[in-house]
């Protein structure tokens, strides 16, 4: 019987991206801790959630699905689901780490020639139908709920969200867990630089909330990374970065430069339950810069998070308060300091990669796919 872990993943960039993880190139937190299982001695692989089927009908019908699902705004598919049907039938357990392809398997998996135990990871279950064209919420709350009904086990990257929707969607505690994010702080670190006195936003993420952040009363240059499209108001002393950086495209090593030169690192947020903007906001924390943060309903760790302390934390969709606390920020460089070093602090004490690492030892555990002897060995690679 297959013992093998699928990691399911969008598109190539993370198999293309393992060379630069022995170099140093390439943080290791948007692996969710494949690469842990894998130097624990599990049979893990990385599968692909946008692979098209093979046949030519498949392709077909893949086109028609992303129509759809731009239409009704929701995103699942059977086509991607039949491209990894090999894939998924070889393996014990299949973890996807998107919403989209979560519902999907969630929907299709009962159609694999040999289901394996199907988890779905959710970054913003408990807004999804939210957002969904009002004509189509009705039978979209209906088809989410059978795609939780066809999964094996739910985990959700923030508490709020995973509160939210069990609550929603009449979904047993039990059958959910919180997988908490981790950052590579020894990727993600310090140097002694000065910054250059700009403020950096960076986020492709439709909850971003770049208006509010433009519509700030603020006289800080800003340079903003992202490919949602922005109205910038005339005037404004604003860089739009949509892939590239004096030339170069934005690498890891790139946008960790760009962290180190800011002087200021806002996250603008829609007030949503989905837990958006974490990553970033731990990038920046640990490099050591000082974050503006709306304070969302979906705030991820709000226990650690202390305005004034290793952030500001800022009412979301509140233009005024932004601006206020980016001037605060940029009228005194010794608050600027002293918020950075404790951010730093924050990242290294509250985020390390071991908390992630120890949550998928504990996930596998639970759904009793450990093969034998190697369950501790990851729990104290864990720690």
């Amino acid at each position: 019987m297959s013992s093998r872990i699928v990691f399911i993943f969008p598109g190539q960039s993370r198999n293309d991206r393992l060379p630069g993880i022995a170099t140093g190139d390439v943080p290791q937190e948007f692996f969710y801790g494949y690469l842990a299982l894998r130097d624990a001695g599990y049979d893990v692989a990385i599968a692909d959630s946008r692979r098209d089927p093979d046949d030519a009908l498949g392709r077909l019908l893949v086109r028609f699905e992303i129509k759809r699902n731009t239409w009704v705004n929701l995103g699942y598919s059977y086509q991607r689901v039949r491209a990894l049907s090999e894939d998924l039938s070889n393996a014990a357990l299949a973890l996807s780490f998107t919403d989209g392809f979560s519902l999907s398997l969630g929907l299709y998996g009962h159609r694999l020639p040999r289901r394996p135990v199907l988890v779905g990871g959710f970054h913003g279950l408990a807004d999804m139908v939210d957002v969904v064209r009002p004509a189509f919420r009705q039978t979209t709350h209906r088809r989410v709920k059978r795609a939780l009904d066809g999964l094996d086990h739910l985990f959700f990257f923030g508490e709020p969200d995973r509160f939210a929707a069990i609550e929603r969607f009449g979904i047993p505690l039990g059958k959910t867990s919180l997988f908490r994010f981790g950052i590579d702080t020894d990727f993600w670190c310090p140097d002694d630089a000065p910054d250059d006195g700009v403020l950096l936003s960076v986020g492709s993420d439709p909850k971003r909330d770049f208006a509010t952040l433009l519509a700030a009363p603020t006289e800080m240059p800003m340079q903003l990374l992202t490919r949602l499209p922005l109205n910038v108001p005339e005037g404004r002393a604003v860089k739009l970065l949509r892939g590239s950086y004096h030339g170069s495209r934005i690498t890891d090593l790139v946008l960790r430069d760009m962290y180190r030169k800011a002087a200021v690192v806002a996250v603008p947020l829609q007030d949503v339950w989905q837990p958006t903007g974490y990553s970033v906001t731990l990038q920046a924390m640990a490099c050591g810069r000082p974050v503006v943060l709306s304070d969302i309903k979906g705030l991820w760790d709000r226990d650690v998070y202390r305005s004034g302390e290793n952030c500001l934390l800022v009412p979301p969709g509140d233009a005024r308060a932004m601006g206020e606390a980016i001037e605060t920020l940029r009228h005194d460089p010794t608050l600027r300091r002293r918020i950075g070093l404790a951010a730093r602090e924050t990242a290294e004490r509250h985020f390390p990669l071991a908390r992630m690492n120890r949550d998928i030892v504990t996930l596998i555990s639970r759904l009793n796919t450990a093969p034998t002897g190697r369950t501790e060995t990851l729990k104290m690679a864990a720690t």
